[in-house]
């Protein structure tokens, strides 16, 4: 019978060891997030930003301090929102040890452009004029460059075109960007005057 003792011995060890394991365990140091607001041309580019935190520690004393922290963030070019940046152990201190900090990548609204993963979006309006007779502009890039947009033809509501290359790069490939789309707005007139309509009834297909 040596083998079923070993049996029954081993099974009585088993919820011993567990029971100890389900004592309070010293808790984990929380978490606490904070917004990283960065530009378009500052995730486009990569950036490094210092962003100070607050940090409550015991002296020796075991009085209550509270110290700046200061954070030193590499941003990847291409990083995209919602991206975390860890820091271990340098936010307030609790019983398990210090809080860990995330920073939470955040986009801030951009008077030109919107993200659209690795493309940029940006709009040019136009009169129904234009869009019947043709039209012709210049649109800034993110870095500055000036392309021109043109149609001599009638251009069709929701019409967009499309420049490779000039988008957000992409982080996985630094050295490649995604594409700049422009998309155009036909601005129709409020109201017509009844000779307006006569003429337009005459000209129009």
């Amino acid at each position: 019978g040596g083998g079923s003792a070993g049996r029954s011995f081993r099974s009585s060890r088993g919820p011993s060891a567990f029971q100890q394991s389900q004592r309070a365990p010293t808790p984990e140091p929380t978490v606490v997030e904070k917004e990283l607001p960065l530009t378009l041309e500052e995730l486009m580019r990569g950036t490094t930003k210092k962003v100070t935190v607050k940090s409550k520690t015991f002296d020796t004393s075991g009085k209550r301090t509270v110290q700046d922290v200061t954070l030193e963030a590499n941003i990847k070019p291409g990083l995209r929102t919602g991206s975390k940046i860890k820091y271990r152990g340098v936010g307030d201190q609790e019983e398990g040890g210090r809080q860990d900090v995330h920073l939470i990548v955040t986009e801030k609204e951009h008077p030109n452009f919107k993200r659209q993963g690795d493309n940029l979006i940006t709009t040019v309006e136009i009169s129904l004029k234009e869009a019947l007779t043709g039209w012709d502009r210049i649109v800034r890039t993110i870095d500055g460059k000036s392309i021109r947009v043109a149609k001599p033809g009638p251009t069709q509501p929701g019409y967009e075109e499309k420049f490779p290359g000039q988008g957000m790069t992409i982080s996985k490939k630094p050295s490649e960007r995604g594409d700049l789309i422009v998309h155009v707005n036909v601005r129709f007139p409020a109201s017509l005057t009844a000779s307006q309509k006569d003429i337009l009834k005459d000209v129009l297909p």
